[in-house]
């Protein structure tokens, strides 16, 4: 399972802070993921998509913005 995290930094190049929640979380539970950074292409897509808050999770059978544990752990039931 292909598992992307898209975060975004502020100008000081610190990552927000449901960007880190999000990865700790992923870490802890053993998920492997990607990292990209969000391009502004990408906010605008996932703004139409109604993804309104970073990060943006994306996976090959769901796609959810914010920290959310509970799709976190749904997500960790799969890959093991």
């Amino acid at each position: 399972m292909t598992t992307t995290v898209y975060t975004i930094t502020d100008e000081t190049g610190r990552e927000c802070s449901k960007c880190t929640a999000t990865k700790k979380a992923m870490d802890r539970t053993g998920i492997t993921y990607e990292v990209r950074e969000m391009t502004e292409a990408d906010r605008e897509a996932f703004k139409k998509a109604g993804h309104m808050s970073a990060p943006v999770v994306v996976t090959d059978s769901d796609t959810w913005a914010g920290f959310r544990p509970d799709k976190i752990l749904t997500l960790a039931g799969r890959e093991s």
